[in-house]
């Protein structure tokens, strides 16, 4: 399990941390054979010796280099290729002297090829393979003069014949997966911008970018419950365009939906984060204000007004105004959600009647307990 102290805040940085420790436990599992060898005398000391300093060295610059972030300066922030690279020249050369047991250590090449799956293609896979076989072919002269009489040819071209007929293979596979990997990786982000527009559909008005009705409900409910249970008192605004069928008579239809947008931009922003404002229908909308007294709520509106009045709606001449009626009212305990609702709309209802472009408070009256 590795600490989370030793990790990198960046998620990003912590996979490629986590990767970085996974090739780090192979070099621990191909200091088996390695130990192995030399216990039966097979490797000499000094190989092992080498191999274990060089690879405490060349890994703990790996670590530096991810730990200090200095690997994002890189096309590949994971490492991968180089990480490749430097474990498979450490396996050529520890093979070199591992006599009879060469095989053992030319498994791990394979193990290395499958690593380059989480980021390579497989292009790249299959280059590196081939430059591996090549290399490794480099090293049978060599071999024969360490091994001297002991060299068996025919032996040693099976075992490369052998490792350059898998190889390949093993990085076609791994490059596969990758391609795999990486397909997974954009269809599971598509599917996220998918299910982002669904929510955004599902809760929200499409024209206005406003809540939609059925949303702004089920939130009012909610709020019904936890104001009954004991929570503070919220009020609930319902606001009419005044006179909008002559805006889409006059003007147009997209004309109309440009003040609906414009009208919901010109109000959000004056709106806390805690706020909740739906089109409710039309040119009607309803704004929930959460924890809110009758004297707040007014403020709010009169916030609302006043942005309304320095409004500049593009679709419209400069001269037109655009209006509001406003009723609001605000909850009493054990009302339902559809009795306010009428009580604000018998408000809104007044002002339009008293004028238009004006407030009304609805009556606050407690309910008759039988």
């Amino acid at each position: 399990m590795i600490s989370e102290a030793a990790l990198p805040k960046d998620s990003q940085q912590q996979l490629r941390m986590r990767r970085f420790m996974m090739s780090l436990a192979m070099y621990v599992l191909a200091s088996v054979p390695q130990g192995v060898s030399l216990y039966n005398g097979i490797s000499p000391a000094w190989v092992m010796a080498l191999w274990a300093a060089i690879a405490v060295v060349t890994n703990l610059a790996f670590y530096l280099l991810f730990r200090c972030g200095l690997n994002l300066r890189f096309r590949d922030p994971s490492l991968t290729l180089p990480q490749m690279v430097a474990a498979i020249a450490m396996v050529l050369f520890t093979q070199t002297y591992a006599g009879e047991a060469r095989g053992a250590y030319l498994v791990v090449l394979l193990i290395i090829m499958v690593f380059g799956c989480f980021k390579l293609r497989t292009g790249q896979l299959l280059g590196l393979s081939l430059l591996t076989i090549a290399a490794y072919g480099l090293t049978l002269p060599l071999i024969q003069r360490i091994d001297g009489a002991r060299f068996d040819l025919a032996v040693e071209m099976v075992l490369w014949c052998s490792f350059s007929a898998f190889l390949p293979f093993i990085s076609i596979l791994g490059g596969s997966i990758s391609d795999l990997r990486k397909k997974l990786m954009a269809s599971n982000a598509q599917l996220q911008e998918v299910l982002q527009q669904v929510t955004e559909l599902a809760t929200h008005d499409e024209l206005t970018g406003a809540y939609n009705r059925r949303y702004l409900l089920e939130m009012l409910n909610h709020e019904k419950n936890r104001t009954d249970r004991g929570g503070a008192g919220f009020c609930v605004c319902i606001l009419d365009l005044d006179y909008f069928k002559r805006i889409n008579d006059s003007y147009g239809h997209s004309a109309g939906d440009e003040v609906l947008k414009t009208f919901a931009d010109v109000v959000q922003p004056l709106l806390r984060s805690t706020d909740f404002f739906a089109r409710y229908g039309g040119e009607e909308f309803l704004l929930f204000l959460p924890q809110t007294s009758l004297e707040m709520a007014q403020r709010c509106i009169k916030r609302i007004q006043d942005a309304l009045a320095e409004a500049h709606f593009a679709s419209l001449p400069p001269e037109v105004r655009i209006t509001a009626s406003i009723g609001v009212a605000q909850y009493y305990l054990q009302e339902t959600v559809a009795g306010l609702i009428e009580r604000a709309d018998k408000a809104l209802y007044r002002a339009k009647q008293n004028g238009r472009d004006r407030m009304e408070l609805a009556p606050f009256h407690r309910p008759i307990l039988i």
